[in-house]
């Protein structure tokens, strides 16, 4: 009897059959959806605002870049090579 407490083996197999129970026990369980839930509904807010934060960026920078031009009068002169 006591034999069959130094296998190895035998003791990997109960360890994942434990390792099973609880596992499913903690997947299932209602704390770990709402955490799982609420942990993809902050990444999500936050993929948003990054995305928001960097079109305004690019906005602010196509408006600095079409005043600049303005004010050196380039954009005339690239409308024209274009034209032609």
């Amino acid at each position: 009897m006591l034999k069959c407490f130094k296998n190895e083996k035998l003791w990997y197999a109960v360890g994942g059959a434990a390792a099973m129970v609880i596992g499913k026990k903690i997947i299932t369980a209602k704390k770990t959806r709402e955490l799982a839930v609420s942990g993809l509904a902050k990444g999500m807010k936050l993929q948003n605002d990054a995305k928001a934060t960097f079109q305004n960026m690019k906005d602010e920078a196509q408006d600095i870049c079409c005043d600049a031009k303005e004010k050196a009068g380039i954009d005339n002169e690239v409308d024209e090579e274009v034209d032609a």
